[in-house]
Parts: structure tokens; C-alpha cells; sequence
């Protein structure tokens, strides 16, 4: 169901049928505000209006959830209509559920950082060490990443990690002394590596998580390498490559399985 086709379907019927948004709001006891949204897809109708709206614009439920006619229209019966109303009821029952919990784990975590943020705060202000002082900057760090994560009802990881990528810099360089310049080097392709992942796994994830799991490790192999070699030629360190190997042998064994998974699918 998506909210751009629903509301621009509701827009198209509303003119076929030579309403006004008005009229239309009238029809339904809302005002003409709501309707402007809803074929602006700023929001969504409420799912107690849908048959309602269904009525209104001389359709079937199915085919407003849709965002298009039946091009083969057929009578629905009416216990087909109530199973849609339904599923999406009990979809949205799930949702609210789902974005209470979210919102609660939200609160109790903001209260822990901003309650430890206070006493790091006092400590600092009575001892003076500087370590303080950084501990509470990497609470707000950390609850800077969750905020996202529990409150962005779209695309929560992707966001996150957009925080993620435009603070780490000007994080690390707000430590007093900063970081020696390979150490943003590092933080700038770990950021990468993340982003692979994360582009991996919405392309792949949910029908073939073997592959994802594949890939991803993969690029670990090349995100150790990378490291390594940064930290050999710029601070004089051994390359250990016992990881990569190992995170290798685990990347073909993940593309191994999804293999012999496709095989037996057919």
C-alpha cells in the first residue's frame, strides 16, 4: 500500500467524479484540510473512514487500498471487504504497538543518559578531570545514533548511519589533543563499510540472507585489509591478516549455503 499512489488515486476519482476537496470533506466529516492531505500524501486516511471513502468515490475498498481500479471489475462480496478492513486494522493495531514500545524504550533511555550526562557534568565540575567531561560527550554521542533508530518511522538504520558518517569527524576532533590523522582515516572507511552493509542487506536480506551474510563479510575482509595496511605504512605495525582469512573462509561459506539453498529451490 503505497500512501503516494492512495493519495494521488483519491485526487484523480475526486475529480472524475467533479468534486471539490470541500464537497468531498463534507461527505465525510472531515474538513477540507485533511483531504488536501491525504491526496497531498502528507497522511493517510483514518482505516475507521476507508469504506466510507470507498463509498464516496464509488469504489471498492480493495481498489482505494490498491491506488487503482480493477481493470476487470467484479461484485466483491461483502465478507471479502471486511476481511481487508480487517488485516488492515489488526497491520495498524501492530504498528501503534510497535511504535509504543519504541517510543517508551525511547524515554527510558533519554532519562539514563541525561540522568548520567548530569553526574558526569557535576563530577567534572567538582573534580576537574578532563575524562569526565569526554565520557559525557560520548553519552550524548551514543543517544544522538539512538534517536533515530527508535523515532524515525522510515528508514530508521539509514538515518542513523547519516548521523553517524557526518558526526564521527567532528566527534573525534572535539577530543582534547584530537586523533592523529590516520584514526579519521579508519572512521571514515569503518562509515563506508557500514553503508555497504547496509545497502546489501535491503537489496538482499529478506529473500536471500545467506548471499547478504556473504557479502558482508566480504567487505569486512576488505575493510581489515584496509586497516591493516593503514596501520603498517603509517605507524610501523606488522600487518596481522589472520582476520581477514578467517573472515574470508566465513564469506564462502555463506555464498557456499546460499548456493546449495538456490539449488534446492529449484
Amino acid at each position: 500500500m503505497e500512501e503516494k499512489q492512495i493519495g494521488l488515486f483519491i485526487r484523480d476519482r475526486r475529480l472524475a467524479l467533479g468534486m471539490t476537496q470541500q464537497q468531498l470533506a463534507d461527505r465525510m466529516g472531515v474538513t477540507d484540510k485533511a483531504v488536501s492531505k491525504w491526496e497531498r500524501c502528507v497522511s493517510c486516511p483514518d482505516i475507521t473512514l476507508l469504506r466510507e471513502l470507498a463509498d464516496a468515490l464509488e469504489v471498492s475498498v480493495s481498489e482505494l487500498l490498491a491506488g487503482e481500479l480493477d481493470p476487470k471489475p467484479s461484485p466483491v462480496p461483502q465478507e471479502v471487504e471486511d476481511v481487508v478492513l480487517d488485516t488492515v486494522r489488526y497491520a495498524e493495531t501492530a504498528r501503534k504497538k510497535n511504535s509504543g514500545w519504541r517510543f517508551w524504550t525511547f524515554v527510558a533511555i533519554s532519562a539514563n543518559c541525561l540522568l548520567a550526562a548530569v553526574v558526569l557534568l557535576i563530577l567534572y565540575a567538582v573534580m576537574g578531570d578532563p575524562h569526565l567531561l569526554l565520557a559525557c560527550k560520548c553519552v550524548g554521542f551514543g543517544w544522538a545514533l539512538c534517536y533515530p533508530l527508535l523515532r524515525s518511522e522510515q528508514y530508521p538504520v539509514r538515518n542513523a548511519l547519516v548521523i553517524l558518517t557526518l558526526a564521527i569527524v567532528p566527534f573525534l576532533a572535539s577530543f582534547p589533543g584530537g586523533f592523529p590523522f590516520w584514526a579519521y582515516w579508519i572512521a571514515i572507511i569503518s562509515a563506508a563499510y557500514l553503508w555497504g552493509v547496509y545497502f546489501i542487506c535491503r537489496r538482499f536480506l529478506w529473500d536471500r540472507m545467506w548471499l547478504a551474510a556473504g557479502w558482508s563479510f566480504l567487505l569486512g575482509c576488505v575493510l581489515d585489509a584496509a586497516i591493516n595496511t593503514i596501520l603498517g605504512m603509517i605507524i610501523g605495525l606488522d600487518p596481522n591478516y589472520t582476520g581477514l582469512v578467517t573472515t574470508a573462509i566465513t564469506a564462502g561459506a555463506c555464498f557456499l549455503i546460499d548456493f546449495i539453498l538456490r539449488r534446492q529451490r529449484g
